[in-house]
């Protein structure tokens, strides 16, 4: 039971019953405030004639005087024919002269106040006056009133509409028939709201629940749960909202997954790639002290040639994981300046060419003479070059050829490294510039650098604004490419 109250349809449904309970009682009370000043309006008005009526008759009794059995006698006999009023006689200081009252009836005042009295016979009892009970100390009821003359003095005739036993009567009536008909009307209006607001707050606060399920349901673990968004309200920007942040959240995680798996990759290929070099020279070392007396100079050089090598070799990784830490942790800032990529390009080849010689392959650059000038990082731009190009010498055979093209492409420089070599297969396209990646098939291990010169690559041509493109055919070649903006001088 509890539980049900804590949900929010349940306690705006309640705060809504409340209201309604308070409206209710009070319509209730407001209705019986204008049902009562409405016929005491009424009474006044149907009788504000009827003072005028006794003073005349009073008025022949009092011509030449006060004479208090004689008026009192009139007032009784008047009172006769019409119990349901009390007349009494006041004098010009509101002073209760005379009245007629049963032997159970007791007066509780001495005096009147005369201001709505003069105020009712100054409006001709059109307006709803009410006056003092002489019978109450706290009580005002409406009446009629009309001036006297005593001989020389003046004097009111004062009529309560409402006697007592009218009083009685009527209370007992009108407490019953508004009872009756309040209770009948709060009835009606709570069973209305039960059946119509309750209705209404369930449909509307039907989203607001599916919000709710899917939030539990998205926290306990079913990261595809949704909310179906509907309208353009509050609520439905609410689910949007809740939606875009589940898709993000969803969306993170993946690369939190991602990263994880990555991060294991990266650790188990870098323990590779630092192992088995550690490994060859750990044991040509080992070699040449356990056998120094008994190797020739030629082989003792050639074992410190290959410990050398494996030597360059873990150098080179450990500058390219630096490298690359840099650039994701963005501690490298580009320099940029103007500079001529046709003199960089040319610089690029001349350093790998008596490499390229060497492995039979032909290493050129192709580029128009009138190539503008371009703006970027000299030194990370030359990186890439580099890289490219030693990663296309490292997969072409001998014969092939590596060819570097320059070419304008409106607002900037098209770089391309295109080679005649082993190509890539498509299914391994989409994972080149990953880290450590190598494709076994057509680019072998024990021919492939250390798997991080496209990564280190692709991350500095993203740092000058542009992407890094690859299209391969297999035995046929692979060509990269990327562009670099045009000098605004230039």
């Amino acid at each position: 039971m509890r539980q049900i109250f804590r949900s929010f349809y349940a306690r705006i449904s309640t705060i809504f019953l409340l209201l309604i309970v308070v409206l209710g009682a009070g319509w209730v009370t407001i209705a019986f405030n204008s049902a009562r000043q409405l016929f005491s309006k009424v009474e006044q008005v149907l009788n504000r004639e009827y003072a005028r009526s006794i003073a005349a008759e009073i008025q022949p009794m009092v011509a030449g005087g006060f004479d208090a059995n004689r008026v009192r006698g009139a007032i009784h006999y008047m009172m006769v024919l019409n119990p349901m009023v009390e007349i009494y006689l006041l004098d010009s200081q509101g002073k209760i002269l005379a009245y007629f009252t049963g032997p159970s009836d007791r007066v509780e005042r001495s005096s009147v106040d005369l201001g709505p009295v003069k105020k009712f016979i100054d409006s001709g009892g059109q307006q709803l006056t009410l006056g003092d009970d002489p019978r109450s100390t706290g009580r005002a009821k409406p009446f009629s009133a009309a001036p006297l003359a005593m001989g020389s003095a003046q004097g009111y005739v004062y009529i309560i509409l409402g006697g007592e036993r009218y009083d009685a009567t009527l209370r007992m009536i009108r407490q019953s028939y508004i009872l009756r008909t309040g209770v009948i009307a709060l009835l009606l209006a709570l069973l209305s709201t039960l059946i119509v607001g309750l209705s209404l707050f369930f449909l509307l606060t039907r989203p607001l629940r599916a919000l709710s399920e899917a939030v539990r349901a998205f926290e306990k673990g079913d990261r595809g749960r949704r909310v179906d968004v509907r309208g353009r309200d509050e609520l439905a920007g609410l689910g949007k909202s809740f939606n875009e942040m589940a898709a993000t959240i969803e969306a993170d995680m993946h690369k939190l997954r991602e990263a994880e798996r990555m991060r294991k990759e990266l650790i188990a290929n870098i323990s590779h790639d630092l192992r088995s070099p550690l490994a060859s020279i750990q044991g040509y070392l080992e070699t040449i002290l356990l056998k120094d007396e008994h190797l020739t100079p030629a082989e003792r050089r050639h074992f410190l040639d290959i410990s050398l090598k494996n030597t360059a070799s873990l150098q080179r990784l450990v500058e390219e994981l630096f490298e690359l830490v840099k650039l994701d942790t963005r501690q490298v800032q580009l320099k940029r300046e103007a500079f001529q990529v046709a003199e960089l390009a040319q610089d690029a080849v001349l350093k790998l060419k008596p490499g390229a010689e060497a492995a039979g392959v032909s290493l050129s650059v192709e580029c128009p003479g009138d190539l503008p000038l371009v703006t970027g990082d000299i030194g990370l731009v030359e990186r890439v070059l580099t890289n490219l190009i030693e990663n296309a010498l490292r997969y072409t055979p001998p014969g092939g050829s590596v060819r570097v093209g320059l070419l304008p492409h409106g607002d900037s420089v098209e770089v391309s490294v295109a080679d005649t070599g082993s190509g890539i297969h498509p299914e391994d396209l989409p994972h080149i510039f990953d880290r450590f990646y190598r494709a076994d098939r057509s680019r072998d291990r024990s021919r492939g650098g250390a798997g991080l010169g496209l990564a280190i690559a692709r991350q500095i041509v993203e740092m000058h604004g542009s992407a890094l493109s690859v299209m391969s055919r297999v035995n046929i070649g692979t060509r990269f490419r990327f562009t670099l903006a045009r000098s605004s001088g230039s």
